[in-house]
């Protein structure tokens, strides 16, 4: 099968893409920061121009008082001093009742006091915008005797032009640095869509059941950890690939012998003429599909209880004791043919889980029957529920031989059966099944001997679900 190439691989939506956020996200915050670059150059250039035109009209003022020559004369050796046209200076030498002695009757400016005597102002004259400085000279030795004020102004066009030059000039060197921020930009995303797309061939590329991890030599240390949890990933699959196949070689070999079994005893009963013998034949095709019947049954409710593994947030809240008593008498049927001393205790309080009720019954169900089975005929089996702080304890005790302490490790594996205990031929899973369902439970289970060779006891333990509730002692 050809693998995918670059070219087959439909594009991501921009909003979903690496690219799109980071134009998206960049571009915006690019934005932003223009403008506000571009206030803060305006406001620093405007300052700058205007504080030293500003020292250029306080120049002009002293040139005023101090130099007594024609209007037109002083108004061009003026324009000279502020770089300006000559129909962009103005001035005018006012006394101090008001009247205007030399110059333009209708400067707009601020009138200066003892406290301030110089002041700036912005004003517009005959329509155009103009900056007009007033200096106070009363007192002072003047080129003009009787002088109190003289105002100096000039348009504002040489202003804004040196302003708009100097934020031109730091508008470009910022969008020069912005250019070069976002051609690193997309040279960084490519290559980060480079690295990603070298591991996704090499995934695409493999087969189905490849489970072999991924190189991280190469890897780029921002990468490592999506790499490590796609080989954790990788790792489990393979172990539950391996469950599977090891499954599957158990089933077939544990079905070959019932269904073996039955082949024979169908051939059997063909041969047979004597209904006794004939009865005789089917009552083994019976046994022998009841046999493959349960490891059936039992295989699938492993197979589910596995799948169920940690999904028992949302369980139902379970009384421990009303379900241990109604599997007990399930199972009192078995004790009664066996002549076993079959009794339930507890601490006389309700005792509550979250989990599944089926599940669980099948848990204690497979503990207890394996108690019963393994005890011998008027032998003594005890179920006993405690309470260890938040932990419910639940003890399956029988008076049989025990599993040896060798293979305790090993009987909660499929198809383990206890060559060492006497019994019927069990399927091997019952002690696997109720293993599954604790861990599901997010419990345990283990395997102890009772003290001075009195038995052998399955304690399972699992949370307990809100505070219980005090009752009657209750026992049988």
């Amino acid at each position: 099968m050809r693998s995918p190439s670059k070219d087959d691989a439909a594009p991501l939506p921009v909003g979903r893409s690496l690219a799109g956020r980071v134009a998206l996200v960049g571009l915006t915050a690019l934005v932003a920061l223009f403008v506000f670059d571009a206030v803060v150059a305006y406001r620093d250039a405007r300052e700058t121009v205007y504080a030293a035109h500003d020292r250029g009209l306080r120049a002009a003022l002293g040139l005023l008082k101090s130099t007594p020559v024609e209007p037109d004369a002083l108004v061009e050796r003026l324009a000279e001093a502020l770089e300006a046209q000559v129909d962009e200076v103005h001035f005018a030498v006012i006394d101090a009742h008001g009247v205007t002695l030399a110059g333009e009757r209708d400067l707009p400016y601020a009138r200066p006091d003892v406290g301030e005597r110089l002041r700036f102002t912005n004003g517009h004259l005959r329509g155009n915008p103009v900056r007009v400085a007033a200096l106070l000279v009363e007192g002072e030795a003047t080129a003009r005797r009787g002088a109190a004020i003289v105002v100096a102004a000039e348009s504002t066009r040489v202003r804004a032009e040196a302003v708009g030059r100097l934020v031109f000039r730091e508008l470009r060197r910022h969008l020069a640095t912005a250019a070069v921020a976002v051609l690193l930009g997309w040279l960084w995303i490519r290559a980060v869509r480079r690295e990603v797309r070298v591991a996704a061939d090499g995934l695409a590329r493999r087969e189905a059941e490849d489970m072999t991890p991924l190189a991280t030599e190469e890897v780029s240390r921002e990468f490592r950890p999506l790499v490590d949890a796609i080989n954790g990933h990788l790792a489990r699959l393979a172990g539950l690939l391996e469950a599977s196949r090891r499954f599957a070689a158990d089933v077939a070999h544990q079905l070959r012998t019932p269904l073996t079994l039955l082949g024979a005893q169908a051939q059997y009963a063909l041969r047979e003429t004597d209904p006794a013998k004939l009865r005789e034949a089917i009552e083994g095709i019976t046994n022998a599909s009841r046999s493959a019947q349960r490891l059936c049954n039992q295989m699938l409710t492993l197979s589910r209880i596995e799948a169920a593994r940690g999904a028992m947030a949302e369980g139902v809240r379970i009384d421990l004791g009303a379900l241990l008593r109604e599997t007990a008498l399930d199972l009192s049927v078995l004790a009664i043919e066996k002549r076993i001393d079959l009794g339930y205790e507890d601490g006389g309080e309700e005792v509550s889980v979250l989990g599944n009720e089926i599940m669980l019954h099948e848990l204690f169900s497979n503990l207890i029957d394996n108690a019963l089975r393994y005890t011998p005929r008027e032998g003594r089996v005890r179920i006993i529920l405690a309470t260890l702080g938040d932990i419910a304890e639940i003890s399956v005790a029988d008076s049989g031989a025990g599993i040896s302490a060798e293979v305790r490790e090993t009987v909660f594996q499929r198809f383990h059966r206890r060559l060492d205990r006497q019994a019927g031929g069990g399927s091997g899973l019952g002690l696997a099944i109720a293993h599954q369902i604790a861990v599901v439970h997010r419990g345990s289970i283990a395997l102890d001997d009772l003290p001075d060779g009195g038995g052998f006891v399955v304690r399972v333990r699992l949370p307990i679900a809100g505070e219980p509730v005090a009752g009657p002692p209750k026992g049988s």
